[in-house]
């Protein structure tokens, strides 16, 4: 029996299967960087540079993920920064993105993905867009990690990034072709710009000296592609080219290419104005390149001057259609205004440089730096600059600002016609001094390029005559006083505000009534519309309100609304109901404004003087006695009844009536005692009754000389008698009241 149960139990023993080893995936993430050092500038110039890493997860385990999460966290190593919305860096909306990726983060970036990962596969890299600062360290250390589908621990790569200080820079671009001028145009030899790994470029050697004369400016040339290892092809390009041109002879003007302390760029904003030819020929006489963010509405106004930058060598970018707020204008809007600029750019036939611009105002919030580098636009926002576009800003003081923040890299920002200020003539004259100063402390005039950076320039005026400004300069409304210089004329206003108030006592209430309108001929464009009214002192809002605005505020009410208003129609009014301070002013100024398209484009300002006056109690008044009034227009009488008819016949008057009592009613009556509601002839009546009698109206209130129409109707059969001579009732008028 022992042997048997034995044996039962070594046959279930072997129902049950040896569980096989369990083989995990194996994540790890390795990192690299782009170039084999990254560069970087020292304080305090504010080039800004930049790199890329690679982060790439591979799975070296036996198994593949198991579907859970894999996630990969960047934290930057201290030296480098988080770049974003910069398409002349090639970084998009977020520091680190991927194919199959979901990033978030800045100098912490987490990456993330489900996808299962085969034993042995790497999934597509992570690149990682990121700033050098100035003072980051020789050596960097990276040390991403991966962790997640499926592998319980925690990998870290490593990656160490040298870095190095820029040995030229705001040197010459690589990448662009290695050109000699004068003569111009400028001989091209083909060759692209090399750069080495210090930052220096071929162009930056050439030119690290003024020419002594042509030949030696030849043979320095040869030595410079000899030591940047050209081919013998190239160097023969370069030497030709080089050869060719005018430099170091006596019609070359020596041009500095030479920097002691940095390479600076002169930036223009708003143009074409009245003076932007006087800035050209200012730039003529100091051989200085500019960089010029024009409105296209004025580029459009001047077409001459406007090609006459670019063809005379001038980077020419965009400062938008016609200078909005951008950061008031919805994403559809922003996209809307720079396609306006860069379409009449392009009709005009002067397209802009390439896709780099100026917000106005510098406004340009996350957001609208997202929409803007979506749209491909690097945004320049970097500056030294003073309050040049004030009138009362003097030529000394604007020179004296801007040269006391000079520093390598430098990108000086002056309005030589501002869009929404009379000035403009000082800060073109200022320019020539402050390149004076510039170079006499070390520094000489560069560009920008496509990263927002100082560049180096050749810049070689032509002989062309400067053309003159011939037609109207577009400004927007005027933000301080005074007359732009003529011509000059205002862009197309098509908002119009108008108010009205009641009479305000002092101690009583009020109204205050704000309508805009369009007075064009085209439907506004659907961006924010604002009436704004600071209420002065003495009066105090109770409510503000207006079908199908949205109203905020205390001191300043501020009513917006985004629907399109058609031409020449105006949106529902808003009504600001106030109380008037027992001590309010006997005359306050009320200057309520509108704005639309960003706020500065549209803008209307209307000043309501109001008076307030002082009540006093002061009994005036009269009586109206109790009156009821009732008068006949004449008897009603009918048609001669015919015998042996049947017919219904009709007769009317009129009743007028004068009541001052609440309410009151007429009606009309047979009050004989002899048939009565039948006419009657002597002993005869008629069969039928007269029709018409009881109440004709009822009044709920007064009312004075109502004629009220009383019509009476007689039925007369075919076989009704009927006496020869007068049927008739006298009847009775009543107009009665409950309520006198």
């Amino acid at each position: 029996m022992r042997a048997s149960r034995f044996a039962l139990a070594a046959g279930l023993f072997l129902l049950v299967p040896a569980s096989p080893a369990f083989a995990a995936p194996d994540l790890t993430v390795s990192a690299t960087h782009a170039a084999p050092t990254f560069l970087r500038t020292t304080a305090p110039n504010t080039t800004v540079y930049a790199g890329t890493l690679m982060l790439t997860v591979t799975n070296g385990g036996a198994d593949p993920t198991d579907g859970t999460p894999v996630t990969v966290t960047e934290r930057l190593p201290t030296g480098l920064g988080s770049l974003i919305n910069n398409p002349g860096f090639g970084a998009g909306p977020t520091t680190a993105s991927g194919t199959g990726w979901t990033c978030t983060g800045t100098t912490t970036s987490t990456c993330t993905r489900s996808d299962a990962l085969a034993a042995g596969a790497s999934y597509p890299p992570i690149t990682v867009n990121v700033t050098v600062a100035n003072n980051a360290a020789a050596s960097l250390a990276n040390a991403p990690t991966v962790n997640g589908g499926g592998d319980a621990s925690l990998a870290t790569g490593a990656d160490t990034i040298p870095t190095a200080v820029d040995a030229c820079p705001n040197g010459f671009a690589a990448g662009q072709n290695v050109t000699f001028g004068p003569p111009t145009p400028v001989i091209d030899s083909g060759v692209v710009n090399p750069e080495r790994a210090d930052g220096c470029s071929l162009l930056d050697i050439i030119w690290n000296a003024a020419p002594a004369d042509h030949a030696s400016f030849v043979a320095h040339v040869d030595d410079a592609t000899t030591a940047f290892g050209l081919t013998a092809p190239q160097r023969t390009a370069v030497h030709d080219a080089a050869n060719q041109s005018a430099i170091g002879t006596a019609s070359d003007h020596q041009i500095d290419n030479a920097c002691t302390a940095g390479r600076i760029a002169l930036t223009f904003d708003d143009g074409p104005s009245l003076y932007r030819p006087h800035t050209m020929q200012n730039m003529r006489d100091r051989y200085s390149p500019a960089v010029l963010f024009d409105v296209a509405v004025r580029s459009e106004a001047n077409l001459d001057i406007a090609k006459f930058e670019r063809d005379e060598g001038h980077v020419v970018l965009s400062h938008t259609y016609d200078h909005p707020h951008l950061n008031a204008l919805s994403p559809a809007l922003q996209v809307a205004e720079m396609a306006k600029a860069e379409d009449t750019f392009n009709r005009l036939g002067i397209p802009i440089t390439f896709r780099a611009m100026r917000p106005p105002f510098f406004e340009a919030n996350a957001a609208t730096l997202a929409n803007l580098a979506a749209m491909g636009y690097t945004s320049n926002t970097a500056r030294i600059e003073t309050t040049d576009y004030d009138p009362a800003n003097t030529l000394a003081a604007t020179r004296d600002a801007i040269v006391n923040q000079l520093r390598a890299g430098a990108i000086i920002l002056l309005h030589d016609g501002p869009i929404d200020t009379p000035a403009g003539l000082n800060s073109s004259d200022a320019s020539v001094q402050i390149i004076d100063a510039a170079r006499a402390r070390g520094f000489c005039m560069g560009t920008l390029d496509r990263k927002g950076n100082v560049v180096a320039t050749r810049y070689v005026p032509r002989t062309t005559p400067i053309p003159p400004i011939t037609n109207a300069v577009p400004y927007v409304p005027l933000a301080y006083p005074g007359t732009p210089p003529s011509p000059w004329k205002l862009v197309p206003q098509p908002l119009k505000i108008m108010v009205a108030h009641t009479q305000l006592n002092r101690g009583g209430t009020g109204t205050i009534t704000l309508t805009a309108s369009n007075v064009s001929d085209e439907p506004t464009d659907g961006s924010t519309i604002t009436l704004s009214d600071r209420v002065p002192t003495g009066l105090t809002v109770t409510s503000i309100a207006g079908t199908g605005w949205t109203c905020t505020g205390t001191t300043t009410r501020n009513c917006t609304r985004v629907d399109i208003l058609p031409p020449h129609s105006s949106f529902p009014p808003v009504t600001i109901n106030v109380s008037v301070s027992a001590t309010a002013n006997f005359v306050l100024a009320n200057a309520p404004t509108l704005t639309g398209h960003g706020g500065n484009v549209w803008v209307d300002t209307v000043s309501d003087p109001i008076s307030v006056g002082v009540g006093a109690p002061g009994d005036v008044g009269g009586s109206v006695p109790a009156t009821l009034a009732l008068t006949l227009g004449g008897p009603a009488t009918f048609a001669p009844f015919t015998p042996g008819i049947s017919k219904s016949y009709t007769a009317s008057t009129t009743a007028n009536v004068t009541t001052t009592a609440a309410d009151a009613t007429l009606t009309v009556a047979d009050l004989s005692t002899d048939h009565p509601g039948y006419l009657i002839n002597g002993a005869f009546v008629l069969p039928q009754p007269l029709q018409g009698l009881g109440v004709v109206k009822t009044y709920t209130g007064p009312v004075s000389n109502d004629a009220v129409p009383v019509t009476f109707t007689q039925p007369i059969a075919a076989t009704d008698a009927l006496r020869t001579g007068a049927y008739a009732k006298t009847l009775t008028f009543t107009l009665s009241t409950t309520n006198p």
